[in-house]
């Protein structure tokens, strides 16, 4: 009953919400993302000990204001995909730097990894589907009704939605062996390679690291960014070459730990894009105690 209660509260949300102009929408969102800010005092207290984290050259003040801006863009950011398919294949609305980059690697025909971050509107590479099949992992969600809208929603997509399972390898490997586009989000903490973030140890995900040197596969970097004008830019950086030396696994520690710099090279330069709430480097443990 209580996850029914849930999905028709965001359900009658969205349904009002969709009532007003996407000028408007864009800012309802930028409300709710300041009330979000206030009203949720674990990841308010998580983003700002993040950002001490990455920037101790500011000062307290403007950290507070990069957070508030940040939960602003991640907001509107997140809301925009409930129309994603009103704007996603308008080449005003979406604009993608360095398309040739993508369109050279898939015409080798061998598969292609895209390593990316959760900066702006994640679900921006969904414009990529206009020409190619993609493939991406995600975490279902608890309450199953919501899991199957947002699902839904994504299904109108020429998009391999893999949920994590004890399938997921299996299905990592079949798009692989069908030498399609997986992208895999490679910025938050998971089991992986120790490296160094932002000069602090932690753990970071390998998985397109992984996949792209046992499999001799292209591998590119990208992310979006959410514009003043509400209109978003897919930035494809680069297409990474890895380094290969024949020690596997000393291989994909030092390639995922390449990554992470062009990562927090990005995050440097657009702040206020990353997901700053998400606590990266465990730093709630410290700040309880």
């Amino acid at each position: 009953m209580k996850y029914k209660i849930e999905y028709y509260l965001i359900i009658s949300f969205v349904k009002i919400l969709m009532m007003f102009p996407e000028k408007t929408r864009y800012k309802i969102a930028e409300k709710i993302g300041i009330i979000g800010y206030h009203l949720i005092k674990q990841r308010r207290l998580i983003a700002l000990a993040n950002l001490k984290l990455a920037f101790p050259e500011k000062t307290e003040d403007e950290r507070i204001e990069l957070a508030k801006k940040n939960y602003k863009v991640l907001t509107k950011a997140y809301l925009s995909s409930l129309w994603i398919k009103d704007f996603i294949f308008d080449d005003k609305k979406v604009n993608v730097e360095n398309y040739s980059i993508l369109d050279d690697a898939v015409s080798e025909k061998k598969g292609l990894i895209i390593a990316s971050m959760h900066m702006g509107l994640v679900e921006a590479p969904l414009k990529f589907t206009e020409k190619y099949r993609l493939s991406d992992v995600v975490k279902a969600q608890r309450n199953p009704y919501i899991d199957k809208y947002i699902t839904d929603n994504r299904s109108q997509f020429n998009f391999n939605i893999i949920k994590k399972s004890k399938r997921t390898p299996r299905e990592l490997l079949k798009v692989i062996k069908n030498k399609e586009i997986l992208g895999l989000f490679s910025d938050h903490r998971d089991k992986g390679a120790t490296v160094n973030f932002f000069g602090r140890e932690t753990v970071a995900p390998t998985g397109a690291i992984h996949f792209a040197l046992k499999y001799k596969l292209p591998l590119i970097f990208l992310y979006s960014i959410l514009n003043k004008d509400n209109t978003h830019t897919i930035k494809i950086i680069k297409r990474i070459n890895l380094i290969e030396t024949g020690d596997f696994k000393n291989d994909v520690t030092v390639n995922t730990q390449n990554l992470i710099y062009l990562m927090e090279k990005a995050i440097k330069e657009y702040p206020e894009q990353w997901m700053w709430f998400h606590d990266r480097w465990k730093l709630s443990k410290e700040f309880k105690k």
